[in-house]
């Protein structure tokens, strides 16, 4: 098929234009229709028993990843030979600008003499994805300046093959909704694979470890030597790389951070993240928005020294809307509250966010972890339904955090901890900072880029 340029679907949009207030409201309601109606068969289909492989399945798939590891060997033989005399090729596949967070190591194949990176932007194949979502992705990462090609053709609705970007090796940057024709085992005939997690993994949870795709990876560049030795264990994983977590990696940044996120970035104001998840019915059931949503909008109210970011996970929207938890005319009034207060902010490049924030209440998962280096309290919301336990790496972690239990609890905690300043916590996260190290001399792109130089016999 014949691919379509980055400018021929952006000059699409421009003579297409924007829609009707009418085709709007339409499209909004269609769309709200389908997402009720397929929400619980695509989360069986994404995530229910994603381990389970039938017993009578179990003898091709232990075949298919022994013929997958053979073509992963001779892909490195020939790279071995290739690298000799030409580039090598590196793709980064990418459905979810939010959960973009390979710019460090992107650009380090980029200053390289031995690499040429490229951006390969993608759909999910879920419900939830529209075309336009797929136009901002592109736009993303057009203005980011990146080389970007699009995987999915939004005029016919098809998805590409990768060969025809004679890629050589492929970051895949989400398990999820990955096409058939874009999977590990597809991709694996030309090209070697590759994945670094787009979050933190804090819970002991088969998510970590995929059978059909963490398992057929070639390389899987995991957050700690804790989780590297935990996947051994638990997964007899052996296809693991300790590299740290690339999040992490925008601590690093020497600049001076943002303060645009700020609606009031005065000195004299308290700076607070609000940063709610979306797994009400699904998955780890961490998310609290259904019980303190509105009692968070109602604190910001209270308290005028403070200013506030409203951070929602990128899948919050449609999941708070499909489990009933709000109409889409009920969150659509809770977001225009929050303009009184605060700011909205979307997107993946949030660590300016975090530098220049004063504390971040959350029930997100990775959100617990990538704060973590600033030192800064968390007010960790907790829910009793949550289906899966932290791992012991994750407890180290939220030992150091305020727990929330209950509104009051909250209120209580955030008027003696941002309010007074009585920051009790603090030596305790100091202590567990110097301990888990998760910043060190080196970045985690750095440490794949140097595996992966290192696998290629590079001189």
């Amino acid at each position: 098929m014949k691919k379509r340029t980055v400018d021929d679907i952006l000059k699409g949009i421009e003579k297409t234009g924007e829609r009707s207030n009418f085709l709007q409201k339409l499209y909004k309601n269609i769309r709200q229709f389908f997402i009720q109606r397929k929400k619980n068969a695509e989360k069986v289909r994404m995530f229910e028993k994603i381990n389970h492989i039938p017993w009578i399945k179990r003898l091709s798939f232990i075949k298919a990843r022994k013929t997958i590891e053979n073509l992963y060997a001779q892909h490195l033989r020939d790279l071995q030979k290739a690298v000799q005399h030409r580039k090598i090729h590196v793709a980064f596949l990418v459905n979810e600008a939010s959960k973009w967070h390979c710019d460090t190591l992107y650009n380090l194949f980029k200053n390289s003499n031995h690499f040429e990176p490229l951006i390969l932007v993608t759909k999910r194949i879920t419900c939830y994805d529209t075309t336009e979502e797929f136009n901002a992705t592109l736009l993303f990462f057009k203005n980011a300046g990146m080389h970007v090609e699009c995987a999915y053709d939004s005029r016919d609705n098809k998805f590409l093959d990768l060969k025809i970007f004679s890629p050589d090796i492929i970051f895949y940057e989400q398990p999820w909704g990955v096409e058939r024709l874009q999977s590990i085992n597809r991709v694996a005939i030309f090209a070697l694979t590759c994945y670094t997690p787009y979050c933190f993994h804090m819970f002991h949870s088969e998510y970590d470890y995929l059978e059909l795709f963490h398992r057929f990876l070639w390389k899987y560049f995991v957050e700690s030597s804790w989780h590297l030795e935990s996947y051994k264990d638990r997964f007899k994983a052996d296809n693991c790389v300790s590299s740290g977590s690339l999040h992490l990696d925008k601590y690093f940044s020497k600049g001076i951070p943002h303060v645009d996120f700020w609606k009031d970035a005065s000195s004299a104001k308290k700076r607070i993240i609000y940063a709610p998840h979306f797994t009400f019915t699904t998955q780890h059931r961490v998310a609290t928005f259904s019980q303190n949503g509105k009692f968070i909008l109602n604190l910001a109210s209270i308290y005028p020294q403070t200013t506030w970011v409203l951070k929602p996970h990128p899948s919050f929207d449609q999941n708070v809307v499909a489990d009933g938890i709000m109409t889409q005319q009920e969150l659509d009034e809770y977001y225009a509250a929050w303009e009184k207060y605060g700011m909205i902010v979307r997107g993946g490049n949030y660590f300016d966010l975090f530098k220049t924030s004063d504390c971040l209440i959350t029930d997100c998962i990775s959100f617990l972890a990538d704060y973590f280096p600033n030192g800064k309290p968390v007010f960790h919301l907790r829910r009793k339904e949550q289906t899966a336990d932290f791992n012991d790496f994750g407890k180290d972690i939220i030992n150091t955090y305020y727990q929330i239990h209950s509104n009051a609890e909250l209120e209580k905690l955030f008027s003696q901890v941002m309010i007074d300043g009585d920051d009790f916590m603090a030596p305790r996260r100091l202590e567990q900072m110097e301990k888990l190290k998760l910043i060190s001399d080196e970045t985690a792109s750095k440490r794949v880029f140097d595996h992966l130089w290192k696998e290629l016999k590079i001189p």
